[in-house]
């Protein structure tokens, strides 16, 4: 017996020595040992696509205004040389076969890191004076979120309107399609970032293989883009002007060359091609496809309807709840500030904060609402709050008829029950965050309502809210402590929230 016993620790003694053994070899590894070869890659491409938007906005300096051109040019200097060491440590390297760890950390990284580098021009041309400012603009840029701490646009440098609408353009095609066009080795391992940092409400892609869905996204963004830039030369923007509002609606962004951002121009004909090419950039991208290969709507024909017909009906109740001497005189506005806001692009033509009260409500129900799965748009998603929709009635059908079997559907195809979790624990991470976010703004002295509407306008990637941080104001007198905490909520949103609040799970971050 005692042999027995003596047998038993010695073998407790081992496993408890291998225990301890492990934890300091994970404690000790390098940091390299932490970041998979997919890490490695996405951060690559990130900072190719800064160093191709510093030069253009170098040459832009250099040959227009000739402001700002050191602070781009040492912007482009810096990320070509991490490009540089950052593909050395993957170049000529076999790829190992990705996990979900992979492209969690791969997706998530990639979009806080060059979050963080898009801030460095704008801190070193002076755009905004503040380091915490400068990080809410990049973020902004990155995550399509459009809101601004530059209260004087129309006094910034060529170089640094141009930066704007690029960070726009790189955030919305997704960083992903770069990290397939550099390391055709990740092709295969593409799909773990695209779903990391992607809608999971739904999987379909345009393609089965990610390098081809990665090279027709691109190619259609490439041809929104073109259409977008010729329809706004077309009303009559000048070609500097065509060209940023271009990369900031196919990306659903909403930075603008003015301080009155759309409403600057007073013309009906660009708000109408605005409206349009801002409802085209909520249509998801599968849709584009299967219409270009005559495919049909299929399943995605209930997600459109819902999308158009509930975009139209906040347009109508904006116009019609609108009250006051500033209210809109035409369905234009309405459907203007619905489709701007349902779709997260963020511009303005007039300030719905002096709409009334019912306007208010219905500005912020379509905050929240965000465009088609597949689409450049912010916000919850229509497919989303149709598999919640769903869940509740077959709930509440359950409750009837106990021994009954109710299956969701969306567009006739059964959605399974995982799905749908994910849906109510996305929405339940939503309010967590929502709520601590406007707790945050509220604690640095703004009222309830421009609270809760910046925080919202953040976290579903709007732009402008409501009150203090309205249509027609900044979010430049906000407390650094406001901003920091606003530019986590972008990135939760552009990123799906889970993505980021992974990496600061424990699990992620072990050596592998």
């Amino acid at each position: 017996m005692s042999k027995g016993r003596d047998a038993d620790e010695v073998a407790r003694a081992r496993t408890t020595r291998r225990r301890r053994t492990g934890r300091q070899r994970r404690r000790s590894a390098p940091i390299g040992s932490r970041f998979g070869p997919l890490t490695r890659r996405a951060l690559t491409a990130g900072m190719v696509a800064m160093t191709a938007a510093g030069a253009i906005c170098t040459a832009t300096a250099v040959v227009g205004d000739g402001e700002a051109v050191g602070a781009f040019a040492i912007t482009t200097g810096v990320a070509l040389l991490a490009a540089l060491l950052l593909r050395r440590t993957w170049a000529k390297r076999a790829m190992p076969t990705p996990t979900g760890r992979d492209g969690l950390m791969a997706a998530g990284l990639t979009w806080v890191v060059t979050s963080l580098f898009a801030a460095v021009p704008l801190l070193l041309s002076d755009a905004t004076p503040r380091l915490a400012q400068a990080i809410f603009e990049g973020t902004s840029g990155i995550t399509t979120t459009g809101a601004t701490a530059i209260a004087d646009v129309d006094g910034q440098a060529h170089a640094v309107l141009l930066w704007r609408s690029l960070t726009h353009w790189i955030g919305g095609i997704g960083i992903v399609v770069l990290l397939v066009a550099i390391a055709p080795a990740a092709g295969g391992a593409a799909r773990r970032v695209l779903l990391g940092e992607t809608s999971r409400a739904t999987e379909e892609t345009v393609a089965p293989q990610m390098r081809e869905t990665a090279r027709i996204t691109a190619q259609l963004y490439l041809a929104a883009t073109s259409i977008a830039l010729l329809v706004l030369l077309a009303v009559g923007l000048t070609p500097w002007e065509a060209v940023n509002h271009a990369m900031s609606i196919v990306s659903s962004g909403g930075f603008s060359t003015r301080t009155a951002s759309a409403g600057g121009f007073d013309s009906p004909p660009v708000e109408v091609a605005m409206l349009v090419l801002m409802i085209a950039a909520g249509v998801s991208y599968v849709v584009w496809w299967r219409l270009v290969l005559r495919r049909g709507l299929g399943q995605h024909a209930a997600e459109l309807r819902a999308y158009l017909l509930f975009l139209v009906a906040m347009g109508v109740l904006l116009t019609v709840a609108a009250t006051g001497k500033d209210a809109p005189h035409s369905v234009l506005a309405g459907l203007f500030t619905s489709a701007s806001l349902v779709t997260g692009t963020g511009f303005t033509t007039q300030d719905p904060d002096t709409w009334g009260e019912e306007a208010r409500l219905i500005v912020l129900i379509a905050m929240v609402s965000g465009g088609m799965v597949g689409s450049t748009t912010g916000g919850f998603k229509v497919r989303r709050w149709m598999t919640l929709f769903g869940g509740v009635r077959a709930e509440i059908q359950r409750q009837i008829a106990p021994q009954r079997i109710v299956v969701v559907r969306i567009g006739g195809k059964p959605v399974n029950e995982d799905t749908v979790r994910a849906a109510y624990g996305f929405m339940a991470v939503a309010f967590i965050a929502l709520v601590g976010g406007a707790a945050l703004l509220a604690a640095n002295g703004f009222d309830l309502l421009s609270a809760f509407s910046g925080a919202a306008a953040c976290l579903f990637n709007v732009g402008p809210a409501l009150g203090e941080l309205g249509g027609v104001e900044s979010y430049a007198e906000v407390p650094d402590s406001g901003l920091l905490g606003l530019s986590f909520l972008m990135l939760l949103g552009r990123l799906e929230l889970f993505t980021v609040l992974a990496l600061f799970t424990r699990g992620l971050w072990r050596a592998r």
